[in-house]
């Protein structure tokens, strides 16, 4: 009988161990994905639709190890917190024409601003 309740008391004990591992590791692989936004803009504003009052919130977000290799996300959500509209795409495809052939430096600096100003004026939408 004493047998019996040590293999039940050390059986008990590896299987909690092993449960807070997993809950650990979770929690290590949602830290680690938020720390890959590298840069994001966001803006509160209503879409040009005819007779609409409803705003939008539109995100751009560069996520990646780095400017020029990471990718883009353009989101727009309505006021109620549903997702309208997700496009996933290379940050490299927000460097204009006239930056294709600068330096990766000079390059990283004109997606910096791009996405700084991307929701000043309503026809870079159209851009993407």
């Amino acid at each position: 009988m004493m047998k019996l309740q040590m293999c039940i008391a050390i059986v008990a004990l590896f299987l909690s161990c092993s449960n807070n591992k997993k809950q650990t590791e979770t929690v290590q692989q949602t830290a680690k994905f938020k720390s890959d936004i590298l840069l994001e803009n966001t803006v509160v504003k209503p879409l040009s639709a005819p007779n609409s009052t409803a705003k939008y919130e539109l995100t751009l977000t560069i996520s990646g190890k780095n400017m020029l290799d990471g990718m883009a996300t353009f989101k727009i959500v309505d006021e109620a917190g549903e997702e309208v509209e997700c496009k996933t795409f290379p940050a490299r495809r927000l460097i204009q024409k006239e930056y294709k052939t600068a330096n990766s430096a000079l390059q990283e600096v004109h997606i910096r601003e791009v996405v700084d100003r991307y929701f000043e004026d309503e026809n870079d939408l159209a851009f993407l």
